[in-house]
């Protein structure tokens, strides 16, 4: 919960409070009572940051209800406080909540407007307004969740090949457990030489290439991470040694074969370890490289 907005709201609903006493509008002072007494515990929690006790949808819903009481109680100008609601609850809340509650909440109010003896043309004045701004909230809730994917994505991903990157790899490795993992780490054969003598656009279809054909022999939820140049990593979180000396193997034979470059041929040179019950991925890593430098030197082109 933001807290500044939390603090915020909890002020004003007080404030509400303190005049629906002077009017003696009891019920609706008691229901706004009790959504500062939760915003008050929701912040207490917040700044300790310790969960919430209570929801932000539950209050949200009890703020709808404190409007839909007040139509009924106070008169059908209180129904102009719909409009906030329903903009904090695109605000604070996430998923299809937003939607469902302030659909409930816009046909709540319209109708204690028409209950309480607000006019038909007021009624209807307020639910086209309450439906426009209803849908440019919702139309924003969408286009801000596809700029949001868009920006993870651009986070934990490489932008020429679409691998994962080594960001996202630090978070795996602090989120996952990787005790019955494995991993294989391979490296493209000559791979300068592709730059040097065809042109770095040819090396860049050459990456995505291999990318490509490596996810094409993983298995569902392998991860394919590219460490930086022609370095690649496959992390398997459920995978023994010996799979991944089989993943490996058959990856190595379709990048042999594969015929990326008609003027040459692209291979690459891989190597196998597994993590073995250890709460870190780096050793595993580092004897992996080992591995991997030794079967360079010993010819290239083969599983280590």
């Amino acid at each position: 919960m933001n807290i500044l907005l939390g603090a915020s709201v909890a002020l004003i609903c007080a404030g509400m409070v303190v005049v629906n006493l002077s009017r003696g509008t009891y019920p609706m002072a008691a229901i706004l009572a009790l959504v500062v007494l939760i915003l008050v515990l929701d912040l207490v929690a917040a700044l300790r940051l310790q969960r919430l006790p209570v929801s932000i949808n539950l209050v949200l819903c009890l703020i709808g209800a404190a409007i839909v009481l007040g139509i009924w109680l106070i008169g059908p100008e209180t129904g102009f406080y719909a409009f906030p609601a329903v903009i904090g609850a695109f605000l604070v809340s996430r998923g299809l909540f937003p939607l469902v509650f302030s659909l409930i909440f816009c046909g709540g109010v319209v109708s204690m407007t028409l209950f309480s003896g607000g006019d038909w043309p007021f009624a209807m004045r307020l639910f086209f307004a309450l439906s426009l701004c209803l849908a440019f909230l919702w139309y924003a809730a969408i286009r801000i969740d596809e700029a949001q994917n868009q920006l993870v994505s651009g986070c934990i991903r490489d932008p020429l090949t679409g691998c994962f990157n080594r960001r996202h790899l630090e978070a795996v490795i602090e989120i996952e457990d990787l005790s019955d993992a494995a991993l294989i780490l391979f490296d493209l054969d000559d791979f300068k030489s592709v730059n040097d003598n065809l042109g770095h656009p040819t090396g860049d279809y050459v990456l995505k290439a291999v990318t490509m054909l490596v996810q094409q022999e993983l298995s569902p939820g392998d991860l394919l991470f590219r460490l930086g140049g022609e370095e690649f990593l496959v992390l398997r979180p459920c995978g023994d040694l010996a799979s991944a000396r089989t993943l490996a193997e058959q990856c190595r034979a379709q990048l042999e074969g594969s015929g990326i470059l008609k003027m040459r041929r692209i291979t690459a040179t891989f190597s196998c370890a597994a993590i073995a019950g250890q709460a870190d991925l780096m050793p595993a890593l580092c004897r992996a490289d080992v591995m991997l430098l030794r079967a360079k030197r010993d010819g290239r082109n083969r599983v280590a």
